[in-house]
């Protein structure tokens, strides 16, 4: 079985086509060619000021490749559905969802979800759906693996999260000042 990275969906709106110059997808291949991502699938919705709707996908993972995967997370899904029985059937079907969908390039959305994304957009906007495989973390994973390791959680934390926390502390801390408690 092929190995893979930890594989991330990423999903951004912009709400102004003024702002994008192109930069961040300069940034995205720029990390992939230095070996740390790869990028699964990209989609990008682009809304215009008069409505039109304009969408572009790249993978660059090859044809073989993305049948294999499809077919690793079928199988993971079926394992936790069915045990091995439905890790073989999840496995078939995954990989069978990836070569249909081969031709319409769909990366993990329909066209009727993409449809829907891009008619619920407002004018003058953009969206942009990205899988990433993590390949910084390939070895990173093995040797916690190889160590028993188990991620127990995991996810992002943005600016905005530690100042909503640390909000929380300070009217925490002023909560406690005011109570008085007596120790004996």
């Amino acid at each position: 079985m092929v190995e893979y990275g930890p594989i991330q969906l990423l999903v951004l709106a912009f709400p102004s086509l003024d702002k994008l110059k192109g930069e961040l997808i300069n940034e995205i291949f720029s990390l992939s060619e230095k070996g740390l991502i790869r990028v699964v699938g990209l989609q990008a919705v682009l809304k215009d000021k008069n409505g039109k709707i304009t969408s572009a996908a790249v993978t660059e993972l090859p044809e073989e490749e993305r049948v294999k995967l499809g077919a690793a997370i079928g199988a993971l899904i079926g394992l936790g559905a069915a045990g091995k029985r439905g890790a073989l059937a999840g496995a078939h079907a995954g990989a069978e969802v990836v070569a249909q969908k081969a031709t319409q390039r769909e990366f993990g959305l329909s066209q009727t979800q993409m449809q829907k994304i891009a008619d619920d957009m407002p004018n003058d906007s953009a969206a942009g759906f990205l899988l990433i495989e993590h390949l910084w973390a390939k070895k990173f994973k093995e040797i916690a693996r190889a160590q028993d390791g188990v991620v127990l959680a995991n996810g992002f934390i943005s600016p905005e999260a530690l100042i909503g926390i640390g909000a929380l502390l300070a009217e925490g801390a002023k909560a406690a000042e005011k109570v008085k408690v007596e120790v004996k």
